[in-house]
């Protein structure tokens, strides 16, 4: 019972943990308002999201935003409830939900209070860019979906035994 008791607070400390930092950076870069050179790798160029990742769906109808939006909660919720339900599984699988939690709050809170998700962080070496600008949350959201993949190719009979 104690184990499970650490692991609900690890898990929301995560997701809160997430939330701030994500906000934080992004209040700091919308008051910062310019581009600048971070580092040889990292470039600070602040875009406004109004779709998903890669800007897929950016240019929706006010009612394809309002299904977009119900879709993410739901997915919100199915993410909530998986890690609810499987909080007794392994360390990996529940800080990979809670930060794909995190993350997801985090953006959906951005999008209710800007109408869209703001991104700022361009990874590159030289002339080689990656292909999307990203925040913290997209961040977060992206690890927390490697460690359930790594979860579940390496520990699938744990899950498969929970699940029966």
């Amino acid at each position: 019972m104690q184990n499970i008791r650490l692991k609900v607070l690890f898990s929301i400390l995560i997701v809160f943990l997430v939330v701030l930092c994500d906000i934080y950076t992004k209040q700091v870069i919308l008051s910062i308002g310019q581009s600048f050179i971070l580092n040889s790798f990292i470039k600070i160029h602040m875009i406004e999201n109004y779709g998903i990742a890669f800007s897929l769906f950016d240019n929706l109808s006010e009612k394809g935003y309002l299904v977009l939006n119900a879709l993410i909660i739901l997915i919100i919720l199915f993410i909530f409830y998986e890690l609810y339900k499987n909080i007794k599984l392994s360390n990996i699988y529940i800080t990979g939900l809670s930060l794909i939690l995190g993350g997801g709050i985090s953006n959906l809170f951005d999008r209710y209070d800007n109408g869209s998700v703001t991104d700022f962080i361009i990874l590159y070496y030289e002339d080689l860019y990656f292909p999307a600008i990203f925040n913290i949350a997209d961040l977060s959201i992206s690890i927390g979906a490697l460690l359930v993949v790594i979860y579940l190719f390496f520990y699938s009979h744990e899950y498969n035994q929970i699940q029966k």
